[in-house]
C-alpha cells in the first residue's frame, strides 16, 4: 500500500484565499513511520484532514495505490475512511456513556465490517494489546489520560486499517504516559504493518520515526535535509585597494622622526580600534541575549497555551425547540503553575451545503469576561441556537456543528507582553431537537438509543 500526495494545497475562503497548505508532496507506504513537526497553525492538521479523506483538497491530487482518492464518490469516500484510515486526533474523544469496549467496537458497528459480536471479540484483542484488558468495562471518566488515549489507540485500529494517520496523540498527557504512547504506537505498527503518520510536537516521539519533516507555512519541509552554505559569488568579493607608489627617498625627506611617530600612532590607533570592536562585540551579544530571552519567552508561553492547557467540549444538553446547553472544559494538565486565562469567546456555527452558518450563542455565567485562575479543572457553560430546516447531513439525520472559541492566555495574573492568543474549533455531529431516532437507527447502527452528540476530530 502506497498513500501518495502530489502538488496539495488547500485554501480557505473566496479566492485566492488564505493558503493553509501549499503544494506539498508525501508518500507514505504500509509499515512505514513518518513524522511531522511544525508550529500550531503551519497547516499539520489540514493536511492530515485531507490525507484521510476528511477534507477536499483545493489543488493536488491524493492517490491510494495509484488510484485518485478525490475521484470517488461520498460513499466510496466514507467506505475508505472506515476502513483504510485509522485516526487518533488530539484528544480521546471517547463517548461518555459508552465502555471502553463499546467504544473501541463503536467504529465497527457504524461502518458495518463486522457483526456485533465479532467487533466485541476483536475489541477486547485491541484493548489486550493496548495493555487495559482489565478495564474493558470501564466508562471513560473513570480511566486517567494515558488509559484514555489507550482507548482511543484500539478504536482507531478496530477495522484493521492499512494506515494510521495521529494528530498530537501525546500532547495533553504527562512525561511518562507521552513516553508509553509513543511505545506502543511503534510496537503495534511494527506488529500489525499499519503504515503511521504522526504529527506532533513531542521529538522524542519524531526522531522514532523512518522519515522526518517539518511544516512551516503550509510547506512540507524534508528535516533531515540541512540547509546548503550560500557560496561566495563575486558580488560579494571586495577587490583590495592598489598599493600607492612610493617615489624612492621620499622616507628621506620626511624626516628621521617619522617612523617613530608612525609608530606611536599605529599604536594608539589599533587601541582605539579594539575598544572600537569590544565595544561593538559587547553590545552584539547584549542585544543578542535580548533576542534570544524573548524567543525562548514566546516559546515557554506558546507551549504553556498549547500543551499545558486542554480545552474541549464536555457535554451538550437539549434545552428543546433548538435550544442547547453548551459546557466547555479548560484543564491545566500539569497542574503544577496556575494558568490565567481571558474566558473562551465563544461562536457556534451550522454547516448548511458547504458553507458554514453562524447561529445566535452567548455565555450563560458572567464570569465569561473576567481572568481566572486555572490550576485544574474549569467549565464554562453556552446556549446556542441550532434549528436550521435544511443541514449538511454528514451522518444522517444529525447536524454537523463548529465551536469556535478564543482566549488570552497568560502566566500571569497581570501580564503585560506575556499574552498568547489561542484559537480552537470543536466540531460535533449533533442530534436536533424534533429528530426521529426510530428513523435514525434505521440507518445508523447504534448500540442503544442514539445519542444527542458526538464529538469529531479537527477538520
Amino acid at each position: 500500500m502506497i498513500l501518495a500526495a502530489r502538488g496539495l494545497a488547500k485554501r480557505w475562503g473566496p479566492p485566492p484565499g488564505y493558503a493553509a497548505v501549499e503544494d506539498v508532496d508525501l508518500a507514505v507506504a504500509s509499515g512505514e513511520f513518518v513524522s511531522i513537526v511544525g508550529r500550531s497553525g503551519s497547516g499539520k492538521s489540514t493536511l492530515l484532514a485531507m490525507l484521510g479523506a476528511l477534507t477536499r483538497p483545493s489543488a493536488g491530487t491524493i492517490t491510494l495505490d495509484g488510484v485518485d482518492l478525490w475521484a470517488r464518490d461520498e460513499n466510496r469516500l466514507a467506505r475508505f475512511r472506515a476502513r483504510q484510515i485509522g485516526f487518533v486526533f488530539q484528544f480521546p474523544s471517547l463517548l461518555p456513556n459508552l465502555t471502553a469496549l463499546d467504544n473501541v467496537a463503536l467504529p465497527a458497528l457504524l461502518a458495518g465490517t463486522m457483526t456485533g459480536e465479532a467487533a466485541s471479540d476483536r475489541a477486547r484483542t485491541l484493548l489486550a494489546d493496548v495493555g487495559l484488558a482489565d478495564r474493558a468495562g470501564s466508562y471513560p471518566a473513570t480511566l486517567s489520560g494515558g488509559e484514555q488515549r489507550r482507548v482511543a489507540i484500539a478504536r482507531a485500529l478496530i477495522n484493521s486499517p492499512r494506515l494510521l494517520l495521529a494528530d498530537e496523540p501525546t500532547s495533553d498527557l504527562d512525561e511518562d504516559s507521552e513516553a508509553e504512547i509513543a511505545d506502543l504506537l511503534d510496537r503495534l505498527r511494527r506488529e500489525q504493518g499499519f503504515g503511521l503518520l504522526v504529527v506532533s510536537h513531542n521529538l522524542e516521539l519524531a526522531r522514532r520515526a523512518d522519515r522526518s519533516y517539518e511544516m512551516s507555512r503550509g510547506r512540507l519541509l524534508d528535516a533531515s535535509v540541512d540547509a546548503a552554505p550560500v557560496p561566495l559569488t563575486a558580488s560579494r568579493l571586495r577587490p583590495a585597494p592598489a598599493p600607492v607608489a612610493v617615489p624612492a627617498g621620499a622616507a628621506t625627506r620626511l624626516g628621521n622622526d617619522f617612523w617613530p611617530v608612525m609608530r606611536r600612532f599605529a599604536f594608539g590607533g589599533a587601541v582605539a580600534l579594539a575598544l572600537v570592536l569590544l565595544g561593538d562585540s559587547l553590545v552584539g551579544r547584549y542585544q543578542r541575549m535580548l533576542v534570544q530571552e524573548r524567543v525562548d519567552k514566546l516559546a515557554a508561553l506558546e507551549t504553556l497555551a498549547l500543551s499545558s492547557l486542554r480545552a474541549d467540549v464536555k457535554a451538550i444538553a437539549s434545552r428543546g425547540n433548538g435550544t442547547y446547553e453548551l459546557t466547555l472544559e479548560l484543564w491545566n494538565v500539569r497542574g503544577d503553575k496556575p494558568i490565567y486565562v481571558m474566558s473562551p469567546a465563544l461562536r457556534a456555527y451550522v454547516q448548511i451545503g458547504r458553507q458554514w452558518v453562524e447561529v445566535p450563542s452567548r455565555p450563560i455565567e458572567e464570569s465569561a469576561a473576567q481572568v481566572l485562575e486555572i490550576t485544574g479543572r474549569q467549565s464554562y457553560r453556552y446556549v446556542f441556537e441550532a434549528r436550521p430546516t435544511e443541514f449538511a447531513q454528514l451522518l444522517p439525520h444529525y447536524m454537523h456543528i463548529r465551536f469556535v472559541n478564543a482566549m488570552l492566555v497568560s502566566p500571569r495574573s497581570t501580564p503585560s507582553d506575556a499574552l498568547f492568543e489561542r484559537t480552537d474549533s470543536y466540531y460535533v455531529y449533533l442530534k436536533p431537537w424534533n429528530a426521529d431516532d426510530r428513523a435514525i437507527k434505521a440507518e445508523v447502527k447504534f448500540d442503544g438509543a442514539p445519542p444527542l452528540w458526538i464529538s469529531m476530530p479537527p477538520h
